[in-house]
């Protein structure tokens, strides 16, 4: 039985491939907006920053908190061509009180970089889902902060371990974080992986990983051997400044191409197993995560069509 089950989905996949192939993408709506360019739009600093834009901005409805309302609703909009959103609306809702929470915060976001087609910014249509997710335990979203001390004398200056982002608020002797969705896994033997956590508890994807070199205690390089970013992709090599305000907390700048303000990052170091185990797993996890991505894109061309 899983064997024909198994041979049909691969014959449904394969015709699928071929009726794709077939028929041109559609990559014009009637109004003129581009559904695909040859250079997507993105938020400023890449998914990182706009997962810390969501996560420091959605307000969880207290109404939709009490009657334990959750679950992903689906934010469309344009990107103009000067970076500006438009034309923001909810294709896909769960509840009237997230869905407007939603498109609020969307419509707060600031420029995109825009799309381009030919070499000119164009009119290009965007989707993001925003997840609204109770903890099991609580009848509250709150994200997790915790207060570390500052002005100790820093006494681990590696960068061996799990790193977590963070924004920092300083408070009276010390820092107050709250941790965010990304992890960076820095090992032993030079590699390094950043992965975002699915806030649904459902998985985690890979974003990039490589290798890294501590060229001094203030200096990190990450070359880049994978990665799904356009504007950090696959061999470039990315010099870091570190700033350590903790022995488990660093602040990280570094330059974006095509901006003039550097990114900022702070990332708090949290207990892990064994490093070395977990880069050789989550590297075996890659090849899954890349053939996830290509059947992601195939779906998305043929519901185009």
């Amino acid at each position: 039985m899983k064997t024909k089950l198994l041979s049909l989905i691969i014959s449904l996949f394969a015709c699928s491939l071929l009726v794709a192939q077939e028929q041109p993408i559609q990559k014009v709506d009637v109004n003129g907006v581009y559904l695909i360019s040859d250079k997507m739009p993105e938020y400023p600093g890449g998914v990182p920053a706009m997962m810390k834009f969501l996560s420091s901005n959605v307000k969880y409805p207290v109404e939709a908190q009490k009657n334990a309302i959750s679950g992903r609703v689906i934010v469309q909009f344009v990107v103009m061509e000067d970076g500006t959103l438009s034309q923001a609306k909810v294709i896909r809702g769960v509840d009237p009180l997230l869905d407007e929470e939603a498109l609020r915060v969307v419509k707060e976001m600031p420029k995109w970089t825009p799309g381009i087609v030919d070499g000119k910014t164009v009119k290009v249509k965007f989707t993001v889902p925003i997840m609204f997710s109770l903890q099991k335990n609580s009848s509250k979203n709150v994200p997790f902060k915790l207060v570390i001390p500052n002005g100790q004398e820093i006494k681990n200056k590696g960068m061996q371990g799990v790193w977590q982002t963070c924004m920092v608020e300083s408070v009276e002797k010390g820092y107050r974080l709250s941790l965010g969705p990304l992890l960076k896994f820095i090992s032993v033997d030079n590699t390094f992986m950043n992965i975002i956590i699915d806030t649904n508890k459902m998985g985690s994807v890979i974003l990039v990983q490589g290798e890294y070199e501590l060229k001094s205690d203030s200096i990190y390089v990450e070359n880049i051997t994978k990665s799904v970013y356009s504007v950090f992709p696959a061999g470039v090599e990315n010099e870091i400044s570190v700033e350590r305000l903790h022995d488990n907390l660093i602040k990280l700048t570094f330059k974006i191409p095509g901006r003039e303000e550097p990114g900022v990052e702070y990332w708090y170091r949290v207990p892990s197993p064994d490093i070395k185990i977990m880069a050789v797993l989550f590297r075996s996890l890659w090849l899954i995560n890349k053939l996830y991505q290509i059947l992601c894109v195939v779906t998305i061309r043929i519901l185009l069509l």
